[in-house]
Parts: C-alpha cells; sequence; structure tokens
C-alpha cells in the first residue's frame, strides 16, 4: 500500500505527535474495525484498545504501532485522514523523520515482547 501522489505529508514530523494522532483518531472509529465482524477487525479493536496514552509509550513500541497501520491491524485506515493527514502519511513520515524504517530487528523483537502491546500486535509483526 502506499499514498498517492496528491495527499498531504507531515514531514519532519515526531514519532509521538504521529502517535497521538493515529491513537485518536483510531480510537474515535474503533467501530469500523469491529463492524468488519472478522477475526483481523477483533485482532485490529482489540489492539486499539490496548493502545497506551502518550506518555506511557515507547519509541519502539510507537514504531510497532505505526508499523501495524502500514501492514497490520491498523492497515484498514491507511487512506484515512483526520482532516489533516492519512494514518499512512503519519506513519511514514513520523518513521522517515526518526531515521526509521517499519521493519523491526530481531532485538527490537525480544524488547517488544515484554511490551503490553505485544499481545495484541498482528502475527506478522511478531515475526
Amino acid at each position: 500500500m502506499g499514498l498517492l501522489p496528491t495527499d498531504r505529508l507531515p514531514s519532519g514530523i515526531a514519532l509521538a505527535d504521529a502517535y497521538s494522532a493515529i491513537r485518536t483518531w483510531y480510537r474515535a472509529h474503533a467501530d469500523q474495525a469491529i463492524a468488519r465482524g472478522d477475526e483481523y477487525g477483533r485482532g485490529s479493536a482489540a489492539l486499539i484498545q490496548a493502545l497506551p496514552a502518550v506518555s506511557a509509550v515507547s519509541d519502539l513500541e510507537i514504531v510497532a504501532v505505526l508499523r501495524e497501520v502500514i501492514l497490520g491491524y491498523l492497515e484498514w485506515a491507511y487512506h484515512q485522514s483526520d482532516g489533516r493527514y492519512k494514518m499512512g502519511a503519519y506513519a511514514h513520515f513520523a518513521l522517515e523523520s526518526a531515521g526509521r524504517s517499519y521493519t523491526l530487528t530481531a532485538e527490537e523483537t525480544e524488547v517488544l515482547k515484554s511490551s503490553t502491546l505485544w499481545p495484541y500486535l498482528s502475527p506478522h509483526v511478531k515475526r
């Protein structure tokens, strides 16, 4: 999935700012995930409910959530906007601003196993 050439882009956005916008939007629209009525929707809704406050989340956990927007339980809203930017734009450009990719190293995956988010991440993100 990718952004469109006409999409507005939040260049220079911090990880925490992107996470905050994403968390706010998904929490307000969690009913759309539930309405799917399938395993993916249930997994998405559970992750949305589990998203910690910005003050209680690490940069690594934010990267894992942004990864979910790009290719996991939160991908269903990749092209949805909060009126400023699409969820996918927040995810990609926060990672870019932080000099990060959405891929996780084996070491990062091990660290995430102790996160409260771990049980809610999509299976392919846990690899």
